[in-house]
Formats: C-alpha cells, sequence, structure tokens
C-alpha cells in the first residue's frame, strides 16, 4: 500500500532498532495468552502514555481493589487515586474502562471475554470493536495479542513520534496511521511490531522527546453522543433566545405603534369635532329665519292695533253724531 505521505523504509529501521531481544522477549506475550480482560486494562493504561506509567497504575489499581469486578462498579473518580491525579487524559481513560467492563458484563453476566476465542476473526472483530466506550488503540492491541486478529495500535503520540522521526510526512488520525501499519507489517511481525513501536515512544518520554512533542496535540475530542447531545441543546437555546429576543424586540414596537394610532386619531376626533360646530351652525341660522315670521306677526300686531284705534275712535264719534242727531 503506497501512501505519498509515508516512508516504509525509515519504518524497518525504526522497528529494527527497538526490536526486542531474544532475552527480553516481548513483554505483551505474558498477558496476551492468559486473561484478554488484563490487556484491555493495560491497553488503556498504555493508551497516550507510557510503559513504566501503564505498569505503575495498573499495579496500584488491581491492588486498590478485590477484584475486576469491583473496578467496575467503581466511579472514575474512585479509580483516579489508585492511578495518579497528574495521569495524561485521565477522567477520559477511566471513564472507557469502566463502560468496556460494564459492556462485557452486560453480554455474559461476567466480566470475561474467553467466548470471543471460539468465534472467527472477523466475528470476535466485530465484538471487541462494539464494546461501549472502547478506544481503537485498546480494541487494536486487544485484538493482536489476545485474539491473533491483525490490527496495529496507534494513537496521537505514536503518530506525533513517527512524523518527528521522519516515518511521515504529517501526523496523521491515529486510526489512519493504524491501517497503514497493518497494511505495512506483516501478520507474522504483528508482536514484534507493536513492541517496537512502544519501545521507541518509551524512548521518546525517556530522553525529552514527547514532551515536546505535547504542545502540538490536539485537545482531546469529547465522544460522538456527547457532542451530538451538546449541540442540539445549544441550537434550541439558541433558537429559544432568539425567539424571546424577537418578542421582547416586538412589545415596544407595538406600543410605538399604539401610541403613533392613538395619536393619529386624536385629531381625527377635533376634525369630527368641527364638522359637528359646522353642522350646527346652520341649523342655528335657520332656526334664526324661523324667527322672522315672529317678527312678521309683531308687525301685523302693531297694524292690527292702529287699526283698532281708528276704530275706536270712529266708535266713538258715532255716539255723539247720533246725539246729535236726536237732540235735533
Amino acid at each position: 500500500m503506497k501512501i505519498k505521505w509515508a516512508r516504509p523504509a525509515k519504518l524497518s529501521a525504526l522497528l529494527k532498532k527497538h526490536h526486542p531481544s531474544a532475552e527480553k522477549g516481548d513483554p505483551s506475550d505474558a498477558l496476551a495468552p492468559e486473561d484478554p480482560i488484563l490487556v484491555l486494562i493495560h491497553a488503556w493504561l498504555l493508551w497516550e502514555a507510557s510503559s513504566e506509567q501503564a505498569e505503575t497504575a495498573m499495579a496500584s489499581l488491581m491492588a486498590s481493589r478485590v477484584d475486576v469486578n469491583e473496578m467496575r462498579v467503581s466511579l472514575p473518580h474512585e479509580l483516579a487515586p489508585a492511578v495518579g491525579k497528574g495521569y495524561p487524559r485521565l477522567e477520559e481513560r477511566l471513564t472507557g474502562l469502566k463502560k468496556s467492563l460494564h459492556s462485557i458484563y452486560l453480554r455474559r453476566h461476567e466480566i470475561s471475554l474467553n467466548y470471543v476465542r471460539e468465534k472467527g476473526k472477523r466475528d470476535a472483530k466485530a465484538e471487541i470493536e462494539s464494546l461501549d466506550g472502547i478506544n481503537p488503540f485498546v480494541s487494536a492491541r486487544v485484538l493482536r495479542l489476545s485474539f491473533g486478529v491483525h490490527a496495529m495500535p496507534a494513537d496521537e503520540q505514536l503518530s506525533l513520534l513517527l512524523h518527528e522521526l521522519g516515518v511521515i510526512d504529517e501526523a496523521v488520525e491515529h486510526e489512519i496511521l493504524a491501517t497503514w501499519l497493518a497494511s505495512v507489517v506483516k501478520v507474522g511481525d504483528g508482536h514484534s511490531a507493536i513492541a517496537a513501536l512502544q519501545a521507541a515512544v518509551d524512548a521518546a518520554w525517556a530522553n525529552g522527546t514527547m514532551v515536546k512533542l505535547a504542545g502540538k496535540r490536539r485537545p482531546p475530542k469529547p465522544p460522538q453522543p456527547k457532542v451530538v447531545v451538546v449541540e442540539a441543546e445549544e441550537v434550541i437555546e439558541k433558537m429559544n433566545s432568539a425567539s424571546m429576543k424577537k418578542a421582547a424586540a416586538q412589545t415596544p414596537v407595538t406600543k410605538k405603534s399604539e401610541a403613533k394610532k392613538a395619536a393619529v386619531k386624536k385629531p381625527a376626533a377635533k376634525k369630527a369635532a368641527t364638522k359637528k360646530t359646522a353642522v350646527k351652525k346652520p341649523v342655528a341660522k335657520k332656526a334664526g329665519t324661523t324667527k322672522s315670521p315672529t317678527k312678521k306677526s309683531t308687525t301685523e300686531k302693531s297694524g292690527a292695533k292702529k287699526v283698532a284705534k281708528k276704530t275706536a275712535k270712529r266708535n266713538t264719534s258715532r255716539p255723539i253724531s247720533v246725539a246729535r242727531k236726536r237732540v235735533g
């Protein structure tokens, strides 16, 4: 498998340099045939750490608990003092360890992986990789050392170290690196290659190279389900806050609009009042014209009075004339 960013020749030289001698043997071989659960626990402690750190932490952790089942029921913060508070990625490590042990227990009501030996390599791979909270580095190490499945564990510190040593041109994701290593390393050389790569990492921890590379580490990624839930809740909260802001922004606008409407209505009322007064004025004039006949009636009365006076004069004058006639 040819990769542009990889140098297989430099990888071969690195593996030869750190190849375990026949006298020392592979330290992983002592655990591999015995108990896959111990390989799993050790792999969790070895992830993003050195062999010295992992061995010390495992001895302390096993001594602090009666058995593995007690380790399973313990909370991460209860296991932390035995491992050490300064251990790299302590919370993420212990949380994954507890979840994977509990997942094993739920499947068979016991903490054992011996039943996986009866499965084929493909089924064994699916069984281990489907454990809750499992890490690709941990699953690959368990599959290779305990069940003979060809897989190469790789973590971020190995990617940074291989880039520093010129084996790869760029620090790639550990899943991509593990796939490339599995394609380059032969199946029969899997155990020795794993031991050689871990020896290179331990040497980098010893000479301070890993401390220098620690600044280039990416921040740890939270588990995917939690990320999805945190993002969904944030979107909902943002939507709710946005709607609340819109509602708060709209309420004063409506009040202003109502005030404007009221201000617009007031001159309309004045106009209506002026119209009503304009209507009343001609009515008053009409009423004045109706009173004019009353004036005529007063003139008629005055005329009638004059006629009455005249008749009264006539009447007063007639008896005198009559009297005169009678006298004569």
